[in-house]
């Protein structure tokens, strides 16, 4: 007796096959791009295919108080951010195979948590992402900034450009930002391309259709972090003075001034490492966080002199405080911070050449014909299993001590349950690219600290905390896990972790297919979750059942761990489906 016997060898090719989009050549925010795979591509692979397109940027900086300034897309998901939702049609367009409401939302929750510093810089390459580089890194303390890389950003030329052998200049008064294409390669997140290792028969479903809709452009773009104040103000130049010296700017009354000599701190020693931009606004604030009032800063120019980084103005300025300015001080970028809310500043990008490279596999022609032939014959039948995500919202106000979130699992066979509250509020576009009075996400008692004030410019994108305390889930009348999880330490704005709330989340993460190599985006990316079943194998039928999350905010404290704003919950439900397809019918299984 054998424990192993050998089975029919299947011969199989690959090729890469190009398919334009369908709808048009140019697409902007809050358009749709439409894909067929044709049945001509009998079986592909989902996990090798991939979307490609350009990326250019453009900007209207003529808007009244808008100065011009370096923009990105998100550091974190790069260009997944371009699109809110995702749909999947067999080729007849009528049946759903799956959709994702919620596209680049699910995407941050992947990426805030499978992640390290390799992943990160293939993400950066092809992607569109940030990542971190020596070049602009920050020397007083703060964490990591994936959204700092302004040297070698896809998006931009680098306009300070300059040799480390020589004093370099930055003068043209045209200088103005310069957003060149970027060229982007992403995979797609759902069951039947990225997150799905089997080869997808795709002549029995008549081919594949997908929609890609594109993202509103107010919360699409980003300022550079080591450029503005909100985010990681220790990461900003430090003043050194007025001239090599540094000498102190004088307080209202004394000198004026049109050069600024910058300190050695975050590597502000080359032209080229300068995070701002000839004909960018700057304001200069105090390392306890209070604004200074001087006159308009304007740059004209920006060089290395007496070993020093130095910006020169357009025009001489007044220090109108009461203190001098010395190198307790820093910069950072005015160019949309002063605006006011009212104002017509709104970017956007164009993606352009949009290509879906399928990666098709050549199977033989028996097997072809042995699968057509189980759906011909009588009764025949062919099931197709593939994962997905289910996406479900609620709403929860500021107001709200003890919250109640209702929960839908209507799914044969649920794997895991991941809970993002995002904040609800709609911020003017130029203030959620600065970060200008937006969710406070951390908040250092001491001056000048660590990252200080970190405020969210991913509204929408990532988790806000919002000064939770607690939360349990109701699965069929019985509290999962038996007692609630506590979240204070985590929630609070000046810092802290509970051990049962990252034990939970790592094993939801898990149970969506995620490995979380990373949890530095733990207060940061704000989830709470359930896993429903464990094993590779395992899945919960929630059908028929009651299920409810719980939110209890017992913060007292209002500026470190009270709610702050209201928030939109984000449920995402990861669960297997069967593609049954028929000799007449297809359907859809959940």
């Amino acid at each position: 007796m054998s424990f192993f016997q050998s089975e029919g060898k299947i011969n199989i090719g690959q090729t890469d096959i190009r398919i334009s989009a369908e709808n048009g050549l140019d697409f902007s925010q809050d358009q749709t791009i439409g894909i067929y795979i044709p049945p001509s591509v009998k079986f592909f692979s989902g996990k090798d295919t991939f979307l490609q397109f350009d990326a250019l940027i453009s900007g209207d900086f003529s808007a009244a108080d808008i100065t011009t300034t370096r923009l990105t897309l998100d550091g974190e998901i790069g260009a997944n951010s371009l699109f809110s939702q995702l749909r999947v049609y067999a080729g007849n367009r009528e049946t759903l195979l799956e959709e994702n409401t919620e596209y680049a939302s699910y995407v941050s929750v992947k990426y805030g948590f499978e992640k390290d510093e390799v992943i990160q810089r293939k993400r950066a390459l092809t992607e569109g992402a940030g990542q971190w580089v020596p070049n602009t890194r920050g020397t007083q303390g703060t964490t990591r900034s994936v959204c700092n890389d302004y040297i070698y950003s896809p998006y931009m030329k680098c306009v300070n450009s300059g040799s480390a052998d020589a004093p370099d200049k930055t003068s043209d008064a045209d200088n103005t930002t310069e957003f060149i294409p970027a060229k982007i390669t992403l995979p797609i997140h759902c069951g039947i391309f990225a997150e799905n290792k089997k080869v997808y028969p795709n002549f029995l479903t008549n081919g594949v259709y997908l929609e890609f809709v594109m993202a509103n452009g107010r919360n699409l773009f980003r300022q550079f972090d080591g450029a503005i104040r909100d985010r990681r103000a220790p990461l900003c130049p430090v003043i050194h003075g007025i001239d090599a010296g540094g000498s102190n700017w004088k307080a209202g009354g004394g000198d004026k001034t049109d050069t600024l000599y910058i300190e050695h701190e975050n590597n502000q020693k080359l032209v080229q490492n300068c995070p701002f931009i000839v004909g960018e606004a700057l304001a200069v604030a105090k390392d306890d966080g209070s604004d200074v009032d001087t006159d308009a800063m304007v740059i004209k120019e920006i060089e290395t002199k007496d070993k020093y980084l130095v910006i020169t103005l357009t025009a001489e300025a007044e220090n109108k405080s009461g203190a001098d300015i010395d190198d307790e001080f820093f910069l950072y970028s005015d160019a949309l911070k002063g605006a006011a809310a009212g104002s017509s500043f709104q970017p956007s990008c164009v993606v352009s050449n949009v290509e879906l490279i399928v990666k098709q596999i050549n199977m033989s022609p028996e097997y072809e014909r042995g699968m057509l032939s189980k759906v011909k014959e009588s009764g025949g039948v062919v099931r197709f299993d593939y994962p997905s995500v289910g996406v479900q919202r609620h709403s929860t106000l500021a107001s709200e001590v003890q919250a109640s979130v209702p929960l839908h699992l209507d799914y044969a066979r649920a794997k895991g349950l991941l809970c993002m509250p995002t904040d609800a509020s709609i911020y003017p576009c130029h203030h959620q690219t600065a970060a200008k009075d937006t969710y406070m996400i951390t908040k250092d008692k001491e001056k000048f600290i660590e990252d200080f004030e970190l405020r969210s410019n991913r509204t929408g994108l990532e988790g806000c905390s919002n000064g939770l305390s607690e939360y349990s889930f109701f699965l069929n009348g019985k509290m999962v896990p038996s007692r609630a999880i506590k979240t204070a330490k985590t929630t609070n704005k000046n810092g802290g972790i509970d051990a049962n709330f990252i034990v939970e989340l790592e094993k939801s993460l898990m149970s969506f297919g995620i490995e979380p190599k990373s949890f530095e985006n733990y207060n940061r990316n704000f989830l709470v979750g359930r896993m429903l079943a464990m094993g590779e194998n395992a899945v919960f039928d929630g059908r028929g059942r009651t299920a409810r999350l719980d939110l209890k905010y017992e913060g007292t404290d209002t500026e470190y761990n009270v709610p702050s704003v209201n928030t939109l919950w984000k449920i995402f439900v990861y669960h297997l489906r069967t593609l049954t397809i028929k000799a007449n019918d297809i359907q859809v299984e959940m």
